[in-house]
């Protein structure tokens, strides 16, 4: 099996369905069995997904390429691009361990029916390849961060919510708009901004794979917590369709007292403001730049409360749920590298001082 994956790393196209393949037709008789059993309970073209998803997350990362930091390449944990000091590198055996208990994991679990329909549910709307909601426990610096103790499938209500708000909204009357929009929550959610600066440089890694050191680390539930704060706040923005809206409320996939207690949504109001200017954000503007996009317009952004400067854990100050939101154009550009309440300070400062001198009543 190491010698599978290493040459399929070595190849010019990454093929992940030509290394199931050939993993299955050479699997021991113990992974067999698991496999066939996988099958039995979610059928063959989702059980698929899922072992591939499985085996990208044990075996495979995909770090950027140096030194031009422009994109990403496969590779295997223990392999020449991740340095046997890195928190990232695993040992083959390590990675097989992960795996095989993955495996039988989720074995148990698919006699939960719960389980198996959010498990269809990702495989038929994943947004990004391989998806499942699996993660580490804790975001390890400076030891070891892909060990079996430190991984977790998890099923509580986020990945439920999540994947319920992308089934209906991509099959609403607002379907176009919303295959739009979730390309760039995609990229705003999962993905790292290109740095070419500092210790760890990054670009279009996702989060969880970049390195644990860096500010741009974030943990996958951090990042589905994030899609779903865009897409919760997208859902209030002025002129949304109140139709839809009531329905996703009646779902309980969205939660207008959540975005209001974590201040997405300011006071008791329905309608998503920009939090710098304080201006409605527009779903009729929004949608109609989405659907005929400008090059370099956006009227619209995804911006962090706290700008990452630090590498932390306060879910206030990271790469979180809690710390992001949409924001103007306008407002993007006031905030710069300060806080929302830093600028919001700085505004209330800037106003005083023009009552004092006269030039504003």
């Amino acid at each position: 099996m190491k010698a599978i994956l290493e040459t399929a790393v070595a190849q010019p196209r990454f093929s992940m369905n030509q290394i199931y393949l050939v993993i299955r037709q050479n699997a021991a008789p113990h992974h067999l069995a698991l496999y066939q059993a996988i099958q039995t309970a979610l059928g063959e073209a989702a059980s698929r997904k899922v072992i591939q998803g499985i085996l990208r997350f044990a075996f495979f990362i995909e770090p950027v390429k140096t030194p031009k930091i422009e994109s990403t390449k496969f590779a295997v944990r223990w392999g020449l691009e991740i340095s046997s000091s890195d928190p990232r590198f695993a040992s083959y055996m390590d990675c097989l361990a992960i795996y095989d208990q993955l495996l039988i994991e989720i074995q148990t679990m698919l006699e939960d029916e719960v389980q198996r329909q959010l498990l269809h549910a990702f495989t038929d709307q994943s947004l990004i390849a391989y998806e499942l909601p699996l993660d580490y426990v804790v975001r390890n610096r400076d030891q070891p961060i892909h060990r079996p103790e430190n991984i977790l499938f998890f099923w509580d209500d986020l990945p439920h919510k999540v994947a319920g708000l992308r089934k209906w909204l991509r099959g609403s009357s607002q379907s176009g708009f919303f295959k739009a929009a979730y390309s760039k929550i995609v990229v705003k959610s999962y993905l790292t901004d290109r740095v070419l600066t500092g210790e760890h440089k990054t670009n279009r890694e996702k989060r969880w794979e970049t390195h644990p050191g860096s500010v741009h680390f974030a943990l996958r539930r951090d990042c589905l917590e994030i899609e779903l704060a865009l897409i919760s706040q997208l859902c209030y923005f002025a002129d949304f369709p109140r139709d839809l809206q009531q329905q996703l409320e009646e779902q309980g996939l969205l939660s207008l007292a959540q975005l209001q207690e974590s201040g997405l949504i300011i006071g008791t109001e329905r309608v998503s403001r920009c939090p710098i200017t304080l201006e409605p954000l527009s779903f009729v503007e929004f949608r109609a730049e989405l659907l005929a996009p400008r090059h370099g317009k956006a009227t619209y952004q995804v911006g962090h409360i706290h700008p990452l400067k630090a590498v932390s854990d306060n879910p206030y100050v990271g790469h979180t749920g809690k710390n992001i939101s949409w924001i103007s154009a306008q407002g993007n550009r006031i905030q710069g590298e300060y806080s929302v309440a830093e600028t919001r300070e700085l505004i209330i400062r800037i106003s005083q001082n023009y009552q004092a001198t006269g030039l504003i009543h």
